[in-house]
């Protein structure tokens, strides 16, 4: 079902998708209107009871037992916690096991969905909305500061006239080029959110269809996928780089003419989560699914444990803040740590 459409549009006609059909095929499951009902009833590839849908929504569907395909599993074995029917109470496999009604435990679990479904909406979603909106004010920021370092290039270029032109060109291409970097990489931090989101909602709407549901054995397979879409991912701290400038003489121009001081941030360790992430096996009710709208990450991920323990303790950080730094030498970026560069001489 498309996520767009509402919790209000669950019943719909299996063929035409008209809202709210009048009919219902007993042996297929499938709602119909009345148009679609005579051409269902056409194939002939297999048998049809088309009923109308208020004899069917007032019907309990109970899951067939594996081991006994003729009957309905009415029971729940709390010993080996799956659906029994009444054969399978006196057989060798379940020989003093303590037995309770399906329906008590399915409304068990509807109960603990309804929980989910109030975290997700009241909490989840709307962390993970926050997240793309810091993301966003990030890139601003960015944006502000390419203008600032910018300037300060130039009018430390115009100082020292054509003996440093061609410095200041080099210079301002390779903070463009990190400033590039950085947008690329928040970019595809903010896709991926948006995924999540997605994925979010997406889960959302199958939790609202299970609460309507009356399949029994789809409600009994629920899996809560909370724990595993409430791990927000750690806020990344981008630093905004500025221009520092020397006092120089022409011989030492080429060599120091200026300098980029700019901590490092967390987009490196962020993609290293983020692979983690991919790794890990999908599991729970509503996989993430990809509609062809969207623009999904390489793969579905789920975050590493080493993720949300980062993000635990980064959640109150701000994210315009950043450890360790980089720094700009003649025709390169260099981390400092792995080699020092050389200090400024003063003229």
């Amino acid at each position: 079902m498309n996520p767009s459409k509402s919790a209000q549009d669950v019943l719909r006609c299996h063929l035409c998708e008209t809202l709210v059909p009048p009919l219902c095929c007993d042996i297929c499951h499938i709602y119909l209107c009345k148009v679609c009902a005579g051409e269902h009833i056409l194939d002939e590839s297999t048998g049809h009871k088309v009923v109308p849908i208020t004899q069917t929504l007032i019907a309990l569907i109970y899951p067939t037992c594996s081991n006994h395909s003729a009957d309905n599993c009415q029971l729940y074995c709390e010993d080996c916690t799956i659906p029994a029917c009444v054969q399978c109470v006196t057989s060798k496999e379940h020989r003093g096991h303590g037995f309770i009604d399906l329906h008590e435990c399915v409304e068990r679990k509807k109960e603990a969905s309804q929980k989910d479904l109030q975290e997700l909406k009241s909490s989840i979603l709307i962390e993970q909305k926050e997240f793309a909106s810091r993301i966003r004010n990030q890139k601003a920021n960015l944006d502000k500061n390419l203008e600032e370092v910018n300037k300060a290039i130039t009018d430390h270029g115009e100082k020292l006239h054509k003996q440093v032109s061609a410095v200041v060109e080099k210079l301002k291409s390779d903070i463009v080029k990190k400033h590039a970097e950085r947008i690329a990489a928040l970019t595809k931090r903010e896709k991926r959110n948006a995924f999540m989101i997605s994925d979010i909602e997406k889960c959302i709407l199958g939790v609202q269809e299970l609460q309507a549901s009356r399949d029994l054995g789809r409600v009994f397979e629920y899996k809560s996928r909370n724990d595993e879409l409430s791990k927000t991912p750690p806020n990344l701290n981008v630093t905004l780089p500025t221009f520092v400038a020397y006092d120089i003489t022409n011989d030492e121009l080429n060599d120091l003419f200026g300098s980029f001081t700019m901590e490092s941030d967390d987009l490196e360790r962020d993609e290293l989560e983020w692979r983690e992430y991919q790794n890990e096996e999908i599991k729970g009710f509503g996989e993430p699914s990809q509609s062809s709208d969207e623009e999904p990450p390489e793969e579905w991920p789920e975050y590493s444990e080493a993720a949300s323990n980062l993000a635990a303790k980064t959640s109150d950080t701000d994210v315009g803040s950043f450890p360790a730094t980089v720094e700009w030498t003649p025709g390169r970026f260099q981390d400092r740590g792995k080699s020092r560069i050389s200090q400024c001489r003063q003229s």
